[in-house]
């Protein structure tokens, strides 16, 4: 040290000492002590905050539910109303992908409107696309958000319904985490663990369109509210319609659930 500061590359020893201590700590990784992190990066515990994060903005937004039977697919979304929001909000709605394809999902909007564009921009550029095929894009899309350090993951879950090529109703439910699993029935968002439960304790088989509707509403609202609180729409297998359940349907629906 006494030669370094003799050559003129510091004062004295301990202005030497700083130097070669902030050399040292701006070439080693440095955890921000904000409880945020700026990066997606793995802790040393294997956790990954980021995704963290990003699961967290889904539990935040409306509940979500789908609904598979033989008869077709019902989609519904629970609606928080705001005082002198226009209501429908064109915002936030069940997208059409196709006449036999919907996606509803929660969390972060823009995130949303994120992946419904994709999927759009996939069924016109593949023709032929089937709901299996979509849901795989969709997964290969939203998987590498969860990979890079410059990119967060998105906030959003979402449920996409339909049928694939043979006509077969078909559920999957893809996630902020950036995996995809299909279902018979599944629910996500704010009250997504007693929903899983009305779900997994009141699905059947056997249930008629008419009824996934009913499950699926009750699966998202879990008490009577007003019927502007919750969108609804099935896919009909037989038909290949996509219909959206008007208010009047939604009142019959509610007064059915919780009579």
């Amino acid at each position: 040290m006494d030669g370094l500061v003799k050559a003129g590359f510091a004062g004295n020893k301990a202005e030497l000492a700083r130097i070669a201590l902030t050399r040292l700590m701006s070439t080693l990784p440095r955890q921000m002590s904000h409880g945020y992190d700026l990066e997606t990066a793995f802790s040393p515990d294997g956790r990954l905050f980021q995704l963290e994060y990003a699961n967290e903005c889904t539990h935040r937004g409306g509940t979500i539910a789908g609904v598979c039977c033989s008869e077709g697919v019902v989609l519904a979304k629970e609606l928080t109303m705001i005082p002198l929001m226009v209501a429908p909000n064109p915002f936030l709605k069940i997208f059409k992908i196709h006449n036999t394809i919907g996606i509803v999902y929660c969390g972060l909007l823009p995130d949303g409107y994120l992946i419904v564009e994709e999927a759009l921009r996939q069924m016109r550029t593949i023709n032929g696309l089937d709901i299996k095929g979509l849901a795989e894009k969709l997964f290969l899309f939203t998987h590498p958000f969860t990979q890079r350090k410059d990119m967060r993951p998105l906030g959003t879950s979402f449920i996409l319904g339909g049928l694939d090529a043979e006509g077969k109703p078909r559920l999957f439910l893809l996630t902020s985490y950036g995996y995809a699993v299909e279902y018979k029935a599944c629910a996500d968002g704010m009250g997504r663990e007693s929903s899983k439960g009305i779900l997994e304790n009141e699905y059947r088989d056997d249930l008629s369109l008419e009824e996934a509707k009913a499950l699926a509403v009750k699966a998202v609202l879990r008490k009577k509210t007003r019927a502007e609180n919750v969108l609804v729409t099935a896919i009909d297998a037989k038909t290949k319609n996509f219909t959206d359940a008007a208010v009047d349907e939604r009142k019959r629906l509610l007064d059915r659930i919780f009579t």
